[in-house]
């Protein structure tokens, strides 16, 4: 299978080019030299600060551009800062320029209308890509706030709609920096705490009370009560005003990152929270604007487990773009329990159906990397089970350290059962922090991007 070419971003006022209909298919999995390619990192998303060696191996034209579709993350800055990529923290997203290349090489020879899948959509860099380059996009993830996030990154609305939502942002914007001017008069009383329905006020504030300076908090709330207000007659509008809302919390708030939950001491300036999140509302505005100029409808997100594919009445899809999470690496219920509470997200569901994170290994690794194991096998034998015999998925994934090294790669070709065959596969080298370098010893530390091939 040759690499689809690179589809340049339109510029304002451009169309994007046509995509190819047809294109040679690959024909089985063939064994070449490695080559390494090109170096170069920047620091971002999940990409490391320092380069390494890279590889790829299988079909002669497939693995390469693999091998350039990772390398693609350490020289490309333009997607990670474009379209709507930018407007919400996310820890150890897929990098939108890997992301772009890999979208391409599995869809550039779809058929019009064909959908995409990505069953670990995360916060949707996948889907974004996807509809910009015109192609129909279906996302599944249990976590709840990724769910919504990825909707609103991949809204596709008409300019009234869009320019309601940036209008709403402004208005709210200011009546909040307004009213905390009047709050700081003589005699003012301070409005109640907003209460979520379904949520014990009570036990919401033991949960979030600390995070918050009580001005910032008097400001948060209000905004939320105000799209509250919105959300009576536009959830979806409401929805794009609660994202850009939850963009911000953590830097308003005493948390010190998404990753580190530690308390820090944060001056915030009144009416900076109302500013941040005006700011915000534009900039997913914006990005929506240039998301637009390429016409393709908008992606199906669905709040499910990938395990369960099966269950939801997806149409079959011809292409799979992933990254499941790595192996005890990252804990997203616990980087997004404040937001969570703050927002009133229901999140049991996630709490206990997450694949692999850290909190299980720390409790018992042994039984955590059976378990994992096991969900790795299920969630890949659903995303098999979802793609049209004959179309490829491109799985990217990272060894870890979850006890013991784990060798993602390893992990993943272990779970595969004889519906598919691994076409090609490529991988770049990964610093080896703390513990990680007695873990892994002399083996290097990886991230890798495997394509399957459906046989039947």
């Amino acid at each position: 299978m040759p690499p689809a070419p690179r589809r340049p971003r339109p510029s304002r006022g451009e169309r994007a080019p046509e995509r190819p209909r047809s294109g040679p298919r690959a024909d089985g999995p063939r064994s070449g030299p490695r080559a390494t390619g090109p170096r170069g990192q920047r620091r971002a998303l999940s990409m490391p600060s320092t380069p390494g060696p890279s590889g790829w191996g299988g079909d002669r034209q497939l693995g390469p551009a693999l091998e350039d579709a990772l390398l693609a993350a350490g020289r490309d800055d333009v997607p990670a800062e474009s379209l709507t990529h930018p407007v919400h923290p996310y820890p150890a997203r897929l990098h939108p320029a890997t992301a772009a290349r890999l979208v391409e090489l599995v869809m550039h020879t779809a058929p019009q209308g064909a959908p995409l899948l990505d069953p670990f959509c995360g916060s949707g860099t996948v889907l974004v890509e996807a509809r910009a380059a015109g192609y129909l996009a279906l996302g599944v993830d249990l976590n709840p706030l990724a769910v919504r996030l990825a909707r609103v990154k991949t809204w596709t609305a008409p300019v009234p709609r869009r320019k309601l939502a940036r209008e709403l942002g402004r208005r709210i914007a200011g009546e909040v920096m307004h009213a905390g001017r009047e709050a700081r008069r003589a005699g003012a009383t301070a409005p109640p705490l907003r209460a979520p329905p379904g949520f014990d006020p009570n036990a919401r504030q033991r949960r979030i009370g600390k995070w918050f300076s009580p001005h910032v908090r008097r400001e948060l709330e209000a905004i939320a009560a105000a799209i509250d207000e919105v959300a009576a007659d536009d959830a979806e509008v409401a929805l794009v005003l609660t994202m850009a809302l939850s963009g911000i919390l953590y830097k308003v708030s005493h948390r010190r990152s998404d990753t580190d939950p530690s308390w820090v001491e944060r001056k915030v300036a009144r009416g900076a929270a109302a500013r941040l999140f005006g700011d915000r509302v534009e900039m997913i505005v914006a990005g929506l604007d240039d998301l637009a100029r390429v016409r393709a409808p908008m992606p199906r997100v669905v709040e499910a487990d990938a395990r369960a594919l099966a269950s939801l009445d997806l149409p079959p899809a011809v292409g799979v773009v992933t990254s499941p999470p790595y192996a005890g690496t990252y804990d997203y219920a616990e980087q997004h329990r404040l937001r969570f509470d703050f927002l009133g997200l229901r999140h049991r569901a996630f709490d206990e159906g997450e694949l692999g994170p850290r909190r299980h290994f720390l409790a018992n690794s042994a039984a955590a990397t059976t378990r994992w194991r096991a969900a790795l096998g299920d969630a890949v034998g659903a995303l098999v089970g979802a793609l049209e015999p004959g179309r490829l998925a491109a799985l990217v994934v990272g060894d870890s350290l979850a006890g013991k090294a784990c060798f993602a790669d390893e992990d993943l070709r272990a779970v595969l059962d004889d519906r598919v065959e691994v076409l090609a596969w490529a991988w770049q080298e990964r610093p080896k922090l703390g513990p990680e370098r007695h873990a892994f010893g002399d083996r290097p530390k990886r991230e890798h991007v495997v394509v399957l091939h459906r046989t039947r």
